[in-house]
């Protein structure tokens, strides 16, 4: 018996198609049908139930098999499943969760749980407490980010917003975290890039990979950010911390409206259908930090917005706003000065992060701001060409060298200990008169020697709990500094 007659004797109730619209079938005849049940027609074909009207319903179809008007459909009285497992890792997968990555099927035991599912209850949720370390120094000190956030990563195209998500990606794959890599109406040169960078960084058998292509139907691109919450879903409840990047939700925006205005969905905003809101809402709500039998564990959400023109102010992206606990803005503007990353600190925004945070993080990252926000005042006022006071000339040369020792590429990520040094470094005066060139020279240097284990000293930072501790320890440590620096 195949599964068409298994879900008729089920269900006991049949219908039948009276349109076919490319990826959309109205069908008729199923009254107990609701939204989002799996629906299966004769020839195997599955589909979604995406809208109920008052004698039909409209269902999208996401494999690709020739139907037409009288097929006999019906319903299974579930919503769909994806089949889930440990040997996804290492992976790439459509959003069907079946490989497109040429070595074979994935092997193994597999649990098919519902791509929509509830999100967790306020009662399960936990205050979020542990710190994500990105591995970027702006961002771990300025927008700080913990397990369990949903943070927003919003900006022009090509301005290094999914290289700095690789690089995170990169650094809490080497502590342990699964990370999942959800692309959405992608190129295959971009997912071949994300492939590429995680292979060189010797990562890629920790992450797994879904994708949907812009060749490919509206109907798997909608699918691919909820199969990638469900996985995520599955190693969270078997007690592992999990970080999921959706690049990115704009174009799913896009993608669900195109499917709305085809089911004739009533338009509003930009055309887009009232319940966008919802969808993205429903989505990230499911992120959060929890606790069940394994403890306290997490899935942190981050997804991309893309921007036109620097303008945050769009639909989707305040729509996207509003449901994060913050947004990280990287700025076309300071990416054509050659800043990098890219990201604006004064329009960046982190709603929980600083609650991760240790006592002297936090007391930096105040000195940080402080000096930032004096340096972009004294850089207005030095435009004008006036004479600058000695206090003035001060602000302009530390805030030039806290936005040299920000400066990052992406093939260095830097740790706790050796960010906390750096600009105890910085505040302790061991930079200061010194000239530009020379201060990146020897911001490389220290992190040379540091990656080569000529510093294994610094991890004694870990335990330091105020600024002053950490001067005393700078004041030993100098001299060796300067003997590694002079051999430079």
């Amino acid at each position: 018996m195949n599964e068409f007659q298994e879900y008729l004797e089920k269900t006991e109730e049949i219908g039948k198609i009276i349109k076919v619209s490319n990826f959309l079938l109205e069908v008729s005849g199923l009254p107990s049908l609701k939204i989002n049940e799996t629906i299966i027609t004769e020839s195997g074909a599955k589909g979604i139930a995406f809208s109920l009207e008052r004698e039909t319903a409209k269902i999208l179809i996401f494999e690709e098999k020739l139907l037409k008007p009288g097929e006999l459909v019906v319903r299974t009285g579930e919503t769909f499943k994806v089949p889930v497992s440990n040997k996804l890792l290492g992976r790439i997968l459509n959003p069907l969760l079946q490989p497109i990555d040429d070595l074979g099927p994935v092997l193994g035991e597999k649990k098919h749980l519902e791509i929509y599912r509830e999100a967790p209850g306020i009662v399960k949720r936990k205050r979020v407490k542990r710190p994500l370390e990105t591995g970027v120094m702006i961002v771990d000190f300025l927008v700080p980010i913990g397990h369990g956030q949903r943070e927003l990563v919003i900006g022009d195209p090509k301005t290094g917003k999914t290289t700095f998500l690789l690089q995170t990606m990169v650094n809490q794959s080497r502590e342990g975290t699964i990370c999942i890599y959800v692309g959405i109406g992608k190129e295959i040169s971009a997912v071949k890039f994300v492939e590429e960078y995680l292979k060189e960084k010797n990562v890629f058998e920790k992450v797994i990979m879904i994708s949907g292509f812009g060749r490919d139907s509206p109907i798997l691109n909608y699918l691919a950010p909820f199969s990638g919450m469900t996985v995520a879903e599955y190693f969270r409840d078997n007690g592992k911390k999990v970080l999921l990047i959706f690049d990115d939700l704009t174009s799913h925006a896009k993608y669900y409206r195109e499917i709305s205005l085809l089911a004739k969905k009533i338009p509003g905003r930009a055309c887009y259908p009232s319940d966008v809101f919802h969808v993205h809402a429903q989505l990230l709500e499911r992120a959060g930090n929890v606790e069940n039998e394994f403890g306290q564990v997490s899935i942190t959400a981050l997804s991309i917005a893309e921007t036109l023109e620097n303008d945050i102010s769009g639909y989707i992206q305040t729509n996207l706003m509003a449901m994060t606990d913050g947004h990280i803005f990287f700025d076309s503007d300071e990416f054509k000065k050659g800043k990098r990353p890219a990201i604006n600190p004064f329009l960046s925004v982190s709603r929980v992060g600083k609650q991760t945070k240790t006592k002297i993080e936090k007391e930096m990252a105040d000195l940080i701001r402080k000096n930032l926000i004096e340096y972009q005042k004294a850089s207005t006022v030095a435009q004008f060409g006036v004479e600058l006071s000695a206090k003035t000339k001060k602000i302009l040369e530390t805030g030039k060298k806290i936005e040299i020792l920000f400066d990052q590429d992406p093939e260095t990520l830097i740790s706790y200990s050796l960010r906390i040094f750096l600009f105890g470094l910085l505040f302790a005066g061991f930079f200061e008169g010194k000239p530009e060139d020379l201060v990146k020279l020897e911001k490389q240097e220290i992190i040379k020697k540091y990656q080569e284990g000529k510093l294994k000293e610094i991890e004694e930072i870990r335990t330091m709990e105020s600024l002053k501790e950490l001067n005393s320890f700078i004041e030993i440590i100098l001299p060796k500094i300067k003997r590694l620096l002079e051999s430079f």
